[in-house]
């Protein structure tokens, strides 16, 4: 038996658009053993497991099966258990988390490790940005980039657990590519700048932990206002980084959305039950996760 096991992920971070990554202790897990049958046996548990299917068509084991084939080795008969606490189309990078599985299972059974330039090919024919998969896979503070190539460059920090971090996660779904089809193709200047200013800052504050500059870093011009009209009640929790809620370090959307991401320094009840209030007022019921960062990534045991 064989166990892999891949954290969550938050990215963008406000204005780090498809670059800035924090891996979070919420997990996919998968139990592995190998059968003599042809055909995947996939047991499925948690979020999503009446929502997903349980044979060869489910994520994770297409990534795995694309890369049996993809390096010439044999596809076995496996039996896959599979517990998953990450909500699915909620900005928290379960995609990614079972696409780094699925490369996992290949490495898992075979023994082999791939090199980090054939993990990011095999990952992008499934998924084409690199900040969730990078954090799912290399855990911490990820911040990446992707070469004309498509060869992926990327740098990672442990982060200790000096702030909180709080997600509120609605009960509603946005699909990562309606919320990518909202975003304009085009820019202009200064809210690219706008952007670079803050995105840069963000990574200096995370690593050396100067949390006060969060408030202002985590504002961004490039998705937020943009994917503000498919998320009902956001516009007004964005506002709350303008207010002086005690505790609160700066909030924004984690991913894609519609979850919230809040940095907090203390009173997460009262931060959240602002969050969530506004939520319910748009017809939202919400859960909550108070969350630290997971500094491992991708762990197979």
């Amino acid at each position: 038996m064989r166990r892999i096991r891949v954290p969550a992920s938050t990215t963008n971070l406000g204005a780090g658009f498809d670059v800035l990554g924090l891996a979070l202790q919420l997990y996919l897990q998968v139990d592995l053993e190998e059968t003599p049958f042809a055909s995947p046996e996939l047991q499925l548990h948690g979020e999503g497991a009446r929502d997903l299917p349980a044979g060869g068509e489910n994520l994770l084991w297409r990534v795995a099966r694309r890369v049996f084939e993809g390096e010439n080795r044999p596809v076995p008969g496996v039996r896959l258990r599979i517990e998953n606490q990450i909500p699915l189309a909620r900005g928290l990078g379960s995609s990614a988390a079972a696409i780094v599985a699925g490369i996992g299972c290949f490495e898992a059974i075979t023994g082999c490790e791939l090199s980090s330039d054939r993990f990011f090919q095999y990952a992008f024919e499934f998924e084409n940005h690199p900040d969730n998969i990078t954090a799912a896979r290399f855990g911490g503070f990820t911040v990446s980039a992707v070469a004309e190539s498509g060869k992926v460059s990327f740098f990672r920090a442990s982060i200790a657990p000096k702030l909180k971090i709080l997600l509120t996660v609605p009960e509603f779904q946005l699909e990562t590519q309606k919320a990518r089809a909202a975003i304009p193709r085009t820019l202009n200047l200064s809210d690219a700048v706008f952007n670079l200013q803050r995105s840069s800052l963000t990574v200096a504050a995370l690593l050396n932990g100067d949390f006060h500059f969060l408030r202002e870093t985590l504002r961004d011009r490039i998705h937020q206002p943009f994917r503000a009209p498919l998320i009902p009640g956001f516009e007004e929790i964005l506002r709350l980084n303008q207010e002086d809620l005690p505790g609160l370090a700066g909030i924004c959307l984690s991913g894609a959305g519609p979850s919230v991401l809040a940095f907090a320094e203390a009173n997460l009840d009262g931060i959240y039950l602002r969050v969530a209030g506004i939520f319910e007022r748009h017809g939202l019921r919400s859960r909550r996760f108070e969350l630290e960062v997971d500094n491992q990534g991708r762990v197979i045991s």
